[in-house]
């Protein structure tokens, strides 16, 4: 699932859920994290959208950095309209 940090220093960058352990979300984005090495994220400060993406789109980090790039690159207007409702 592709979901939106509202919080933190990567405040507005789009990311994919990797793992969910205890009270803890793992996100990567194929760029500043690795699918190898993700981020722990409080899953209070992430908005999902409606985008899930295939288990092949997030096999590699060049996958998913594909997968990502409109939404963390697209036009601004695009990123304001994309994950609106809170994770929890």
């Amino acid at each position: 699932m592709v979901v939106r940090s509202m919080a933190g220093h990567d405040k507005n960058r789009f990311y994919v859920i990797v793992k969910i352990e205890n009270e803890s979300v793992f996100i990567a984005d194929g760029k500043r994290r690795k699918v190898e090495d993700p981020k722990r994220k409080n899953p209070r400060h992430l908005h999902k959208t409606n985008t899930i993406l295939t288990k092949a789109e997030t096999e590699t980090n060049r996958t998913l950095r594909r997968a990502l790039h409109p939404f963390n690159y697209g036009s601004e207007e695009n990123a304001n309209t994309q994950g609106g409702n809170p994770l929890v």
